[in-house]
């Protein structure tokens, strides 16, 4: 299968499970030692910050991403409806997480905007594309 064969929810799914997954991957890899609720975090890639739990979650999140997604465009499709809107619920809620001793996964604001773009990339084609397919 090449990039170029791919439709717009197979794409979509493939490139933030992978994305996901290499994110989830350097979080742990940054994080190892620390405890797994640390609300505080260490920094991952000057803008985010990591425990090992969010790692955990995040690499979670790529492989339910990319599995559908290297499946059918049925299976990208459906998935990318779910984690698109789980992304979106879950965005919301770590704007009101962040700076409380509730944040057991050490969100900031730059992965809270990175939980909406994925997000709306994953609604717009999980609801928008491939209709016929």
């Amino acid at each position: 299968m090449r990039l170029a064969e791919l439709s717009w929810n197979r794409l979509w799914a493939v490139v933030f499970g992978v994305g996901f997954l290499l994110l989830g991957a350097a979080g742990f890899a940054v994080s190892l030692g620390r405890p797994p609720l640390d609300p505080v975090g260490v920094p991952l890639l000057i803008v985010f910050t990591a425990n090992p739990l969010q790692s955990v979650v995040t690499m979670a999140t790529g492989a339910v991403l990319l599995v559908p997604g290297l499946r059918s465009v049925r299976a990208a499709r459906g998935v990318n409806r779910v984690m698109g809107s789980l992304l979106l619920a879950f965005g919301i809620a770590g704007l009101y997480l962040i700076g409380t001793p509730a944040n057991v996964l050490a969100l900031n604001a730059s992965d809270v905007l990175v939980q909406f773009a994925a997000s709306a990339f994953l609604l717009g084609a999980g609801f928008g594309a491939d209709r016929t397919r």
